[in-house]
């Protein structure tokens, strides 16, 4: 089976259609999505639809479930929550209900799905080292631990002699007998210096793990966040990945 991984999407539809069309040209058999679906972007509403009809296994963000009123928005930093503000008023009950019911983590063995930190995943803690990569490797059920929200991609591996190292090679072959965590980075807000869109591919029968980074129209992203009144740093942001 062949997996496409996507993460913090945030509303960004550009973004979204691209990784989704490159996705369909792999031959992808399943979609998951590591949450933030929402927040920052000016197309939730499409946004959670297209997510919908992709029929993805989604666990939810931190502002998924902000929009839903699981996490106070007085939590997010002042841009983000007046994004959260104004995405939450464009949804209707149904969209903001489909939000509220996203589970925090799953298991589809050998993978596992969190937005944030498999130990606590309500929390919404950050995974940024390798340190805290290792630390959260032994919460984990499985062999593989899918994460987003730092917008960073990264990737930890941790064998059963406890030898570890960070994996920087943007294509790798993982060993059941070796444990992983994978932050696949953003779709529609990276934050590492590249603003293509991010995502993974992740073959279980032949044990591949791959990222992409998908060039797509961010101007037109930017004229819609403009025209909604989107706070302009999150506009520009968008240009620079970061």
């Amino acid at each position: 089976m062949k997996i496409g991984a996507v993460s913090d999407v945030h509303a960004n539809l550009e973004a979204f259609n691209a990784v989704l069309d490159f996705f369909h040209q792999e031959g992808v058999d399943q979609i998951v999505c590591l949450g933030d679906i929402v927040g920052y972007g000016p197309d939730p509403v499409a946004c959670i639809e297209l997510l919908q009809k992709t029929k993805a296994k989604t666990v939810a963000g931190n502002h998924d479930w902000g929009v839903a009123d699981k996490t106070p928005i007085n939590r997010f930093y002042h841009l983000a929550a007046l994004a959260l503000q104004w995405t939450k008023k464009s949804l209707s009950k149904e969209h903001i209900l489909f939000l509220k019911e996203l589970p925090l983590a799953m298991d589809l063995g050998p993978l596992y799905l969190v937005h944030a930190c498999p130990s606590a995943p309500e929390t919404w803690n950050y995974i940024f080292t390798i340190a805290e990569a290792l630390r959260e490797i032994r919460a984990c059920p499985f062999n593989i631990c899918l994460v987003g929200h730092t917008h960073r991609p990264l990737i930890v591996e941790k064998t059963a002699h406890g030898a570890r190292r960070e994996i920087l090679d943007p294509a790798f072959s993982f060993q059941p007998d070796v444990q992983y965590l994978i932050n696949i980075g953003s779709v529609g807000q990276p934050r590492d210096g590249d603003p293509r869109a991010g995502c993974a591919l992740i073959d279980l029968k032949k044990t591949l793990c791959s990222f992409h980074r998908i060039p797509y129209d961010f101007t037109t992203t930017q004229k819609k966040m403009l025209a909604a009144g989107l706070p302009l740093p999150l506009i520009e942001r968008l240009e620079f990945g970061i």
